[in-house]
């Protein structure tokens, strides 16, 4: 890959060619998995498109309003993207901060080595992480549930 010219990264050249509006590079992760535009319960995500890494199983967020304001025609126009943190709650309901690859690790008992995380939705727009290490389907759901939450 060659670096763009400074003309057409700042848009004064147009070029012809459709630019991202949001960019995960690689020295943030491996590889971008599913993604969607979230419309669910969970009020800390709705209006964003929700996607994830492959490989070590982070979730990521931009906002949707933020994507089509950058589909200006100019390259370095990017919709900022965000972590999701993925948390549960004790015994005691106190929060407790986990990622995808620590939630796998503990249904086998060992480090995975990836996550091999795939995100899909429920009929009513509700998100669903699953990963082939483990087998299990795990929903994000509005904190108050007494299962896996999602927070940031």
């Amino acid at each position: 890959m060659y670096p763009l010219p400074a003309e057409i990264l700042d848009g004064r050249v147009k070029d012809g060619f459709t630019y991202p509006v949001a960019v995960y590079d690689h020295d943030e992760g491996r590889s971008v998995t599913d993604g969607f535009a979230y419309h669910g319960r969970i009020a800390a995500l709705r209006d964003k498109f929700i996607f994830g890494d492959i490989q070590r199983g982070r979730i990521f967020a931009s906002d949707l309003a933020a994507m089509k304001k950058a589909d200006d025609g100019i390259p370095q126009t990017v919709a900022p993207i965000e972590e999701v943190q993925l948390y549960v709650r004790d015994a005691s309901g106190k929060r407790v901060d986990v990622s995808l690859t620590e939630l796998i690790e503990k249904t086998l008992g060992s480090n995975p080595g990836r996550a091999d995380l795939h995100i899909s939705r429920t009929g009513d727009g509700e998100l669903l992480l699953t990963s082939r290490q483990d087998g299990m389907i795990r929903m994000l759901v509005p904190d108050g549930a007494s299962t896996a939450s999602t927070g940031r």
